[in-house]
Protein backbone atom coordinates (compact mmCIF):
# COMPACT_ATOMS: atom_id res chain seq x y z
CA UNK A 1 0.00 0.00 0.00
CA UNK A 2 1.29 3.21 -1.11
CA UNK A 3 0.21 6.07 1.34
CA UNK A 4 1.78 8.97 -1.25
CA UNK A 5 -0.87 7.31 -3.90
CA UNK A 6 -3.64 6.18 -2.06
CA UNK A 7 -4.32 9.25 0.63
CA UNK A 8 -3.27 13.08 -0.94
CA UNK A 9 -1.50 15.48 0.86
CA UNK A 10 -4.26 17.72 0.95
CA UNK A 11 -6.44 15.19 2.79
CA UNK A 12 -4.19 14.07 5.16
CA UNK A 13 -3.65 18.21 6.31
CA UNK A 14 -7.04 18.00 6.50
CA UNK A 15 -7.10 15.29 9.00
CA UNK A 16 -4.44 16.61 11.64
CA UNK A 17 -6.02 19.92 11.66
CA UNK A 18 -9.47 18.16 11.95
CA UNK A 19 -8.00 16.10 14.78
CA UNK A 20 -6.29 18.92 16.78
CA UNK A 21 -8.82 21.69 16.69
CA UNK A 22 -11.02 18.30 18.33
CA UNK A 23 -8.18 17.89 20.87
CA UNK A 24 -8.09 21.63 21.86
CA UNK A 25 -12.28 21.26 22.13
CA UNK A 26 -12.30 18.81 24.26
CA UNK A 27 -9.53 20.28 26.65
CA UNK A 28 -11.72 23.27 26.67
CA UNK A 29 -14.62 21.92 27.51
CA UNK A 30 -12.86 19.80 30.09
CA UNK A 31 -11.13 22.88 31.90
CA UNK A 32 -14.95 24.54 32.24
CA UNK A 33 -15.53 24.09 35.79
CA UNK A 34 -18.75 21.68 36.66
CA UNK A 35 -19.81 24.42 38.81
CA UNK A 36 -20.58 26.71 36.13
CA UNK A 37 -23.52 24.80 34.36
CA UNK A 38 -26.06 22.17 35.18
CA UNK A 39 -26.76 18.98 33.32
CA UNK A 40 -30.03 16.67 33.05
CA UNK A 41 -28.28 14.05 35.49
CA UNK A 42 -27.25 16.49 37.75
CA UNK A 43 -31.03 17.76 38.27
CA UNK A 44 -32.48 14.10 38.18
CA UNK A 45 -29.93 13.41 41.01
CA UNK A 46 -30.53 16.41 43.31
CA UNK A 47 -34.69 14.89 42.94
CA UNK A 48 -33.78 11.69 43.74
CA UNK A 49 -33.96 12.11 47.15
CA UNK A 50 -37.56 12.98 46.85
CA UNK A 51 -37.99 9.52 45.58
CA UNK A 52 -36.41 7.64 48.60
CA UNK A 53 -34.09 5.41 46.67
CA UNK A 54 -30.56 3.84 46.33
CA UNK A 55 -30.76 3.81 42.79
CA UNK A 56 -30.84 7.03 40.84
CA UNK A 57 -31.70 5.31 37.31
CA UNK A 58 -34.50 3.36 39.29
CA UNK A 59 -36.10 6.92 40.17
CA UNK A 60 -35.87 7.97 36.19
CA UNK A 61 -37.44 4.60 34.64
CA UNK A 62 -40.28 4.00 37.19
CA UNK A 63 -40.69 7.75 38.53
CA UNK A 64 -39.69 10.53 36.71
CA UNK A 65 -40.49 9.08 33.12
CA UNK A 66 -42.56 6.29 34.38
CA UNK A 67 -45.19 6.48 31.67
CA UNK A 68 -42.74 5.96 29.17
CA UNK A 69 -42.10 2.77 30.65
CA UNK A 70 -45.70 2.13 29.98
CA UNK A 71 -45.27 2.45 26.56
CA UNK A 72 -41.95 0.01 26.79
CA UNK A 73 -43.87 -2.56 28.16
CA UNK A 74 -46.84 -2.23 25.80
CA UNK A 75 -44.27 -2.56 23.20
CA UNK A 76 -43.32 -6.20 24.35
CA UNK A 77 -46.78 -7.32 24.97
CA UNK A 78 -47.93 -6.40 20.79
CA UNK A 79 -44.71 -8.40 19.77
CA UNK A 80 -45.19 -11.12 21.85
CA UNK A 81 -49.01 -11.07 20.70
CA UNK A 82 -47.38 -11.24 17.44
CA UNK A 83 -44.75 -13.63 17.60
CA UNK A 84 -47.93 -16.15 19.13
CA UNK A 85 -50.04 -15.19 16.30
CA UNK A 86 -47.95 -16.27 13.42
CA UNK A 87 -45.80 -19.24 15.10
CA UNK A 88 -48.82 -20.85 17.17
CA UNK A 89 -50.71 -21.46 13.63
CA UNK A 90 -47.71 -23.30 12.53
CA UNK A 91 -47.35 -25.68 15.61
CA UNK A 92 -49.97 -27.99 16.27
CA UNK A 93 -50.85 -28.68 20.13
CA UNK A 94 -49.51 -31.97 20.94
CA UNK A 95 -46.97 -31.95 18.50
CA UNK A 96 -43.92 -33.74 19.60
CA UNK A 97 -40.60 -32.98 18.04
CA UNK A 98 -38.18 -36.05 17.49
CA UNK A 99 -34.82 -34.08 19.22
CA UNK A 100 -31.67 -36.15 20.22
CA UNK A 101 -31.73 -35.41 23.73
CA UNK A 102 -28.54 -34.90 26.44
CA UNK A 103 -28.78 -36.62 29.70
CA UNK A 104 -26.28 -33.95 30.76
CA UNK A 105 -28.01 -31.32 29.38
CA UNK A 106 -31.26 -32.17 30.92
CA UNK A 107 -29.91 -32.53 34.49
CA UNK A 108 -28.19 -29.84 34.25
CA UNK A 109 -30.92 -27.53 33.08
CA UNK A 110 -33.23 -29.07 36.26
CA UNK A 111 -30.21 -28.18 38.44
CA UNK A 112 -29.94 -24.96 37.54
CA UNK A 113 -33.58 -23.61 36.60
CA UNK A 114 -33.91 -22.67 40.22
CA UNK A 115 -30.89 -21.00 41.06
CA UNK A 116 -31.26 -18.40 37.95
CA UNK A 117 -34.85 -18.04 38.74
CA UNK A 118 -34.06 -16.88 42.10
CA UNK A 119 -31.26 -14.77 40.54
CA UNK A 120 -33.76 -12.94 38.21
CA UNK A 121 -36.18 -12.20 41.83
CA UNK A 122 -33.41 -10.63 43.30
CA UNK A 123 -32.94 -8.58 40.54
CA UNK A 124 -36.02 -7.77 40.53
CA UNK A 125 -36.81 -7.30 43.94
CA UNK A 126 -33.46 -5.19 45.01
CA UNK A 127 -33.64 -2.99 41.44
CA UNK A 128 -34.17 0.16 43.79
CA UNK A 129 -31.28 -0.66 45.75
CA UNK A 130 -28.80 -1.39 42.79
CA UNK A 131 -28.20 -1.72 39.37
CA UNK A 132 -31.30 -4.55 37.72
CA UNK A 133 -34.96 -4.05 38.25
CA UNK A 134 -38.07 -5.28 36.62
CA UNK A 135 -36.88 -5.46 33.10
CA UNK A 136 -33.74 -7.28 33.65
CA UNK A 137 -34.73 -9.80 36.11
CA UNK A 138 -37.57 -10.86 33.84
CA UNK A 139 -35.36 -11.40 31.08
CA UNK A 140 -33.08 -13.39 32.92
CA UNK A 141 -36.05 -15.57 34.38
CA UNK A 142 -36.85 -16.15 30.52
CA UNK A 143 -33.16 -17.45 30.47
CA UNK A 144 -34.43 -20.61 33.02
CA UNK A 145 -36.86 -21.33 30.68
CA UNK A 146 -34.44 -21.01 27.69
CA UNK A 147 -32.64 -23.53 29.41
CA UNK A 148 -34.94 -25.91 29.82
CA UNK A 149 -36.42 -25.83 25.95
CA UNK A 150 -32.77 -25.97 24.87
CA UNK A 151 -32.46 -29.46 27.21
CA UNK A 152 -36.05 -30.53 26.02
CA UNK A 153 -38.13 -28.88 23.48
CA UNK A 154 -41.25 -31.15 23.98
CA UNK A 155 -41.72 -29.11 27.56
CA UNK A 156 -44.74 -27.44 27.81
CA UNK A 157 -45.37 -23.98 30.00
CA UNK A 158 -48.59 -23.36 31.14
CA UNK A 159 -49.89 -20.46 29.24
CA UNK A 160 -52.89 -20.20 31.38
CA UNK A 161 -50.95 -18.95 34.33
CA UNK A 162 -48.66 -16.94 31.90
CA UNK A 163 -51.27 -15.01 30.72
CA UNK A 164 -52.94 -14.66 34.32
CA UNK A 165 -49.99 -13.37 35.54
CA UNK A 166 -49.18 -10.99 32.58
CA UNK A 167 -52.72 -9.95 32.69
CA UNK A 168 -52.91 -9.19 36.38
CA UNK A 169 -49.56 -7.38 36.33
CA UNK A 170 -50.54 -5.25 33.57
CA UNK A 171 -53.88 -4.51 35.18
CA UNK A 172 -51.76 -3.40 38.43
CA UNK A 173 -49.65 -0.89 36.67
CA UNK A 174 -52.67 1.02 35.05
CA UNK A 175 -54.29 1.27 38.23
CA UNK A 176 -51.17 2.42 40.35
CA UNK A 177 -51.00 5.34 37.85
CA UNK A 178 -54.78 6.17 38.21
CA UNK A 179 -54.63 5.90 41.90
CA UNK A 180 -52.03 8.55 41.84
CA UNK A 181 -53.53 10.45 39.40
CA UNK A 182 -56.60 10.58 41.91
CA UNK A 183 -54.86 10.81 45.32
CA UNK A 184 -51.89 13.50 44.07
CA UNK A 185 -53.54 14.98 40.73
CA UNK A 186 -50.02 13.29 39.31
CA UNK A 187 -50.12 10.46 37.26
CA UNK A 188 -47.77 7.85 38.81
CA UNK A 189 -47.25 9.58 41.69
CA UNK A 190 -45.31 8.11 44.26
CA UNK A 191 -48.33 7.90 46.84
CA UNK A 192 -46.95 5.11 49.38
CA UNK A 193 -45.02 6.67 52.13
CA UNK A 194 -41.35 6.65 51.79
CA UNK A 195 -38.94 7.83 54.36
CA UNK A 196 -35.99 9.54 53.22
CA UNK A 197 -33.94 7.94 56.06
CA UNK A 198 -35.40 4.28 54.61
CA UNK A 199 -33.12 4.60 51.92
CA UNK A 200 -30.54 1.92 51.43
CA UNK A 201 -33.51 -0.73 52.96
CA UNK A 202 -34.93 -3.09 51.37
CA UNK A 203 -38.62 -1.91 52.31
CA UNK A 204 -38.03 1.79 50.89
CA UNK A 205 -38.72 3.91 47.78
CA UNK A 206 -42.61 3.56 48.15
CA UNK A 207 -44.14 2.62 45.10
CA UNK A 208 -41.25 1.98 42.63
CA UNK A 209 -39.84 -1.03 44.26
CA UNK A 210 -43.74 -2.25 43.61
CA UNK A 211 -43.92 -1.18 39.93
CA UNK A 212 -40.92 -3.26 39.83
CA UNK A 213 -42.24 -6.62 41.25
CA UNK A 214 -44.97 -5.57 38.52
CA UNK A 215 -42.64 -5.63 35.66
CA UNK A 216 -40.61 -8.23 36.22
CA UNK A 217 -43.82 -10.34 36.32
CA UNK A 218 -44.80 -8.92 32.65
CA UNK A 219 -41.54 -9.29 31.57
CA UNK A 220 -40.85 -12.62 32.89
CA UNK A 221 -44.08 -14.37 31.57
CA UNK A 222 -43.91 -12.43 28.03
CA UNK A 223 -40.16 -13.43 27.43
CA UNK A 224 -40.74 -17.11 28.72
CA UNK A 225 -43.50 -17.28 26.05
CA UNK A 226 -41.61 -15.47 23.15
CA UNK A 227 -38.55 -18.18 23.70
CA UNK A 228 -40.90 -20.96 23.55
CA UNK A 229 -42.39 -20.15 20.52
CA UNK A 230 -39.10 -19.51 18.93
CA UNK A 231 -37.01 -22.63 20.05
CA UNK A 232 -40.24 -25.23 19.48
CA UNK A 233 -40.39 -23.12 15.63
CA UNK A 234 -36.54 -24.05 14.96
CA UNK A 235 -37.20 -27.56 16.70
CA UNK A 236 -39.92 -28.18 14.09
CA UNK A 237 -37.72 -27.15 11.72
CA UNK A 238 -34.91 -29.63 12.22
CA UNK A 239 -37.82 -32.20 12.40
CA UNK A 240 -39.02 -31.88 9.32
CA UNK A 241 -35.65 -31.64 7.54
CA UNK A 242 -34.52 -34.85 9.02
CA UNK A 243 -37.89 -36.50 7.59
CA UNK A 244 -37.39 -35.33 4.40
CA UNK A 245 -33.65 -36.41 4.41
CA UNK A 246 -35.00 -40.43 5.57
Amino acid sequence: MNLKKDISLKSLLFSILTSLFMLSLLNLLLSVKQSHFKTVGDLFLSLNLSTATANAVTSVVTFFRGIDTVGEVTVLFLATTGVALILSSSQRAGEKFVQQRSFILETGSKLLFSVIVLFGVYIVIHGHLSPGGGFQGGVVIATAFLLLFLANPNIKLNHTILTLGESLSGAAYILIVIIGLFKTGILLSNFIPHDVADIGNLISGGIIPVIYIIVGIKVGSEMSVIVEYFIKEEAKEEAEKEVQNA
